[in-house]
């Protein structure tokens, strides 16, 4: 993508090698014997594993917080709260959620001071979270040794991108200590890897490699349900531009939240604000103080290529940028939103210097998705680690890229929707569209559309029928919506599902933009999918938030402004 920055921030041909170096730490011969202990934990079955979870864990006693909820100081305006937050799934033994995310307060100086910080404050929140990422991950990657090899790849990719992100992970490990010292899985890796598994669980997803033979990974069973938009001035009421985004999975461990803002001593880094399931230092959105706004999502997995023992995909598959540390990378050193598509697609010179890359290596199991925006531009950053001949992609979607009304709006969800591309060696190419590996139309369940499909045209037809009126409350409401609109415009509230009429967002195969079902027709099993809803006007520095499912909050959504900041007490 071609940027109106400073020369030095565009690659050059000649600026690194053309073959990048090994980043895996481990032979052929080991990455067998570790598909080969992978493959044995396979065949244990699934009570087995449950019941072995269950020896391990410790007692209900132990896992209260050391911070009861009634001891937390939030923001005085936070009056609003989940009338069903009490009934969302909890696995047995962890405590309930708070009724907000932890309110950390301003961390403040280096990446690993401010990570301490962030530690102290939450390390009864982090070990749950690392625990219950532990539970789920552990029989997907098979033995702990295999789980550690995927992180030492992602920690070397990490060094040479944003070694920012791992300072403060340490810092986090750091603070966070006592805690994960106490955890219920405390030996099985030290306490950093326990902090960068949290903030690698989307990659972790992934199977690892058990075949020399490459070959495409299976299309995603759609569970995934992430999905926002960008709606710039001239298309609001105000003039203000309106950011909004969902982080949409299983509530634990992930409904373990906190929130705060970080003040870097760092000369590059701006002040910005996320929140985050525990011991994520990115997740789904944040917002810095020259008004960036990022969001990720799971992306594009279709025509994508999987892992493979031997080259090009040597050990795991190749490291990349999960959406979570993007976010954390894009809102930390963002001079505007230009500037957030430059460093998740080409990434800083250094990093191509150490890296021997061109570009950023996209990942989130397949592929990720970004929504960058600031007071007056909005792009989609869309990747993917491999193509079918393995080699990783981006593209840069902007306003007016499908036909949205005067372009200025755009929205996106776990689609890929880009007619072009560019290529390992950062070179434009037309005839590789993005949108092969996943758009709106592909695997269609409903109406033509897949379930990504019909969150996306839902919302392009909210925003073009509402354009020039829409403002922050009306967009809070489309987060509450059970019904679609396909991409004429109809709207669909039910669906027949073996010849009874349900709920259109209980049903499979179909998401609404406020969706619930991770269970049969019909019924919610209350285990997901809005984790929280996140929306944020760049010119106020303002970002709102709830606190699990937009249509089950009732008040006020949570309000954070990085101009008006309550310190935590004490």
């Amino acid at each position: 993508m071609k940027t109106d920055r400073p020369p030095e921030k565009t690659p050059h041909p000649t600026e690194t090698p053309d073959h990048p170096p090994e980043t895996s730490g481990l032979s052929r011969r080991e990455w067998m014997k570790l598909a080969a202990s992978a493959a044995g934990i396979a065949l244990v079955p699934k009570e087995a594993l449950g019941a072995w979870g269950a020896a391990v864990s410790t007692s209900p006693a132990h896992l209260a917080p050391r911070w009861p909820a009634a001891d937390h100081h939030y923001p005085p305006e936070w009056t609003g709260h989940s009338r069903r937050l009490g009934d969302y799934y909890v696995a047995e033994g962890y405590p309930a959620y708070e009724p907000h995310p932890r309110y950390l307060g301003e961390l403040r100086g280096s990446w690993r001071e401010m990570g301490k910080q962030y530690g102290e404050r939450a390390g009864d929140l982090i070990r749950m979270v690392y625990e219950g990422w532990y539970r789920e991950l552990l029989p997907i990657q098979g033995t702990p040794e295999v789980m550690a090899a995927y992180l030492r790849e992602e920690e070397a990719y990490y060094e040479a991108l944003v070694p920012e992100a791992l300072e403060m992970m340490h810092g986090i490990a750091d603070g966070a200590a006592t805690e994960l010292a106490a955890s219920a899985f405390a030996h099985q890796h030290g306490h950093f890897q326990k902090v960068l598994m949290i903030n690698s669980y989307f990659g972790l997803m992934g199977k690892p490699p058990a075949s020399d033979t490459p070959g495409l990974v299976p299309p995603e069973d759609a569970v995934h349900a992430c999905s926002g938009a960008v709606i710039l001035g001239p298309a609001t009421r105000d003039g203000k531009t309106i950011h909004v985004s969902s982080e949409d999975q299983h509530f634990f461990p992930q409904e373990y939240l906190v929130t705060f803002v970080a003040s870097p001593s760092d000369r590059r880094a701006h002040r910005y604000t996320v929140t985050d399931s525990a011991g994520e230092i990115g997740s789904e959105h944040a917002q810095n103080d020259r008004g960036v706004t990022v969001s990720g999502y799971a992306g594009g997995s279709v025509g994508v290529l999987g892992p493979t023992l031997s080259k090009p995909f040597s050990g795991y598959r190749r490291p990349g940028l999960d959406w979570q540390v993007g976010d954390f990378y894009a809102a930390a050193f963002a001079d505007d939103a230009r500037h957030a598509v430059e460093l998740l697609t080409v990434g800083r010179p250094e990093y191509r210097a150490r890296s021997g890359r061109k570009i950023v290596v996209g990942k989130c199991t397949f592929g990720a998705n970004w929504v960058v925006s600031d007071a007056g531009q909005a792009y989609v950053v869309e990747s993917i680690p491999a193509d079918q001949e393995g080699r990783a992609r981006y593209a840069v979607r902007r306003p007016g890229d499908m036909n949205e009304k005067n372009g200025h709006y755009i929205a996106s969800t776990n689609n890929v929707e880009a007619k072009d591309s560019y290529d390992e060696d950062n070179v434009h190419d037309p005839a590789h569209p993005m949108r092969q590996h996943g758009n709106a139309e592909q695997h269609p369940t409903h109406f033509g559309l897949n379930s990504s499909g019909m969150r996306f045209w839902t919302f392009m037809g909210l925003i073009a029928r509402n354009y020039g009126r829409i403002d922050v409350d009306m967009v809070q409401r489309w987060r509450t919506t059970h019904f679609v609109l396909d991409r004429d415009g109809t709207r669909h509230d039910n669906l027949e599902v073996d010849g009874r009429r349900v709920p259109i967002h209980l049903a499979p195969g179909a998401a609404t933009l406020c969706r619930h079902t991770f269970g049969p027709p019909g019924v919610d099993t209350l285990k997901g999918i809005n984790i929280y809803v996140s929306l944020s006007v760049a010119q106020d520095l303002t970002s709102f938030r709830t606190k699990g499912r937009p249509c089950e909050w009732v008040g006020p959504w949570d309000r954070l402004s990085l101009r008006e900041i309550s310190e935590v007490s004490g």
